[in-house]
């Protein structure tokens, strides 16, 4: 029996929009959807506030990119580029990224030990400003929606010449 053939990208975000800027990820999502018809081989996922299970979003793909609120200690709005290395090594030996219970760190371990990550896995990661239970997102954070969209758009373009 012959195993299915990976799929280039997913493009996965993660948050939930009911807590304020913890929805940037779903909102960068929403961005990319309505800005281009993607091709087949590019997957784009709303994962929600999902914890360990996140791993299983990323089997079958060669790539990920994933698009979360998070701790960074840096300014609201302020976003960076990472690559998951750098987080899962941050999970083992300190406070998780990510805003949700069980951590990205912790689901990217899981999905490394099961051997069903993507080979490349790139975070692109937001600065909240406020996470408490309300809709919409803070100024900062909506401004680096625009500005991490045009990040991820440029990833994809750079990965198809």
């Amino acid at each position: 029996m012959s195993e299915a053939p990976r799929r280039r990208i997913v493009i996965l975000a993660l948050g939930n929009p009911l807590r304020g800027d913890d929805g940037a990820g779903p909102e960068v999502l929403r961005g990319l959807a309505a800005e281009r018809d993607w091709p087949a081989d590019v997957a784009l996922i709303d994962g929600g506030t999902a914890g360990l299970e996140t791993s299983l979003s990323l089997s079958g793909y060669e790539r990920a990119i994933l698009i979360d609120a998070g701790e960074l200690r840096l300014p609201p709005g302020s976003w960076r580029r990472l690559d998951a290395r750098q987080v899962i090594l941050q999970g083992k030996d300190g406070p998780t990224l990510t805003l949700h219970q069980a951590g990205l760190a912790e689901a990217l371990q899981l999905g490394e030990a099961l051997g069903i990550l993507p080979a490349e896995i790139i975070l692109y990661v937001i600065q909240p400003e406020n996470i408490g239970w309300e809709q919409g997102l803070s100024e900062p954070v909506q401004a680096a929606v625009a500005a991490v969209r045009a990040a991820v758009v440029d990833e994809i373009l750079a990965s198809e010449d």
